[in-house]
């Protein structure tokens, strides 16, 4: 039996535990836990595993790559692996099923390799949320216990029955996703295509670029004109989807990287570290000395 109250930040080596990463180890490639606001914020990790969120209750904010966006009850959201990813602020009643799974899991099965790569695959242009109607909710929260059933009770025929599980809750995933884009008038509209290509420089370019007039530039446009369009579309401001994305990689550099702070402000772009300090500190309101030296503790 999985311990219910694991916190999110001892999760990847909670899996590596269990045998989740060991290519041999099959039985142990797919999890289901219950999750719920005992859960610890994390600020940046890359996961090398699925990471499939069925909310059931109340709400969570959640990073995924440059989008950012929050999780309430009856949505489903998935993390792919080697993605830079946050979850923070739990509400009080937040309760939801994580998923966790093994690419390689699902590509054992008898549908062809082709076709997995498609299901896995998750558009990096678009937020991976989707609203289920009650209907569909009810039908996934049955496959997530079902899952969770297999592999405690390790029946016969386990791994096969939750691979099946799996797949449906992809292929369901997908189903909604086809659906989303084909009902959507963001494709036409011109702010949100406007957003889109900004969203898609900061990617590319946080850690050359730091103010909406680069941009700007970049899409030929007015920096009035862009700030409208990201502030209309996202709800946040310009500037702010910049800091944000040169914040989220500074967590992942100064968590898990042994670069120094002078080598990560170089590779964020910063003319100094004291540059990079005052604005990690600016966002953050600690120093990312003191920062690295809490992951640390």
């Amino acid at each position: 039996m999985y311990d219910v109250n694991v916190r999110f930040l001892e999760i990847e080596d909670y899996i590596k535990r269990q045998g989740l990463q060991s290519r041999d180890s099959e039985a142990t490639s797919c999890s289901v836990f219950n999750a719920n606001a005992c859960l610890k914020p994390i600020d940046a990790v890359k996961f090398n595993f699925h990471l499939v969120i069925l909310c059931t209750k109340g709400k969570c904010d959640i990073a995924v790559g440059h989008h950012n966006f929050s999780i309430a009850s009856h949505t489903l959201s998935i993390i792919p692996p080697h993605t830079v990813a946050s979850i923070r602020n739990f509400s009080k009643d937040f309760e939801a099923l994580f998923l966790l799974f093994m690419p390689n899991f699902v590509k054992k099965g008898f549908v062809k390799s082709e076709i997995m790569e498609e299901l896995l695959f998750i558009n990096p242009d678009y937020p991976p949320i989707f609203d289920l109607e009650a209907g569909n909710f009810s039908d996934t929260l049955y496959k997530f216990k079902k899952i969770r059933e297999e592999m405690e009770n390790q029946s016969p025929f386990c791994l096969e029955v939750s691979r099946l599980y799996v797949l449906q809750i992809l292929y369901d995933y997908n189903r909604v996703c086809e659906i989303c884009l084909l009902n959507s008038d963001k494709l036409i509209n011109r702010q949100y295509q406007v957003m889109y290509e900004f969203r898609k420089l900061v990617d590319k370019n946080f850690h050359r670029y730091k103010t909406v007039k680069e941009y700007a530039d970049l899409l030929f446009l007015s920096s009035k004109y862009v700030s409208e369009c990201v502030k209309n579309q996202t709800g946040v401001s310009a500037l702010t989807l910049i800091q944000n994305r040169i914040i989220l990689e500074a967590e992942l550099l100064l968590k898990y990287s042994q670069l120094s702070i002078k080598s990560i402000s170089d590779t964020l772009g910063f003319a100094s570290a004291s540059a990079f300090s005052r604005f990690f500190k600016g966002i953050k309101g600690i120093s990312p000395v003191y920062y690295q030296d809490k992951q640390e503790n």
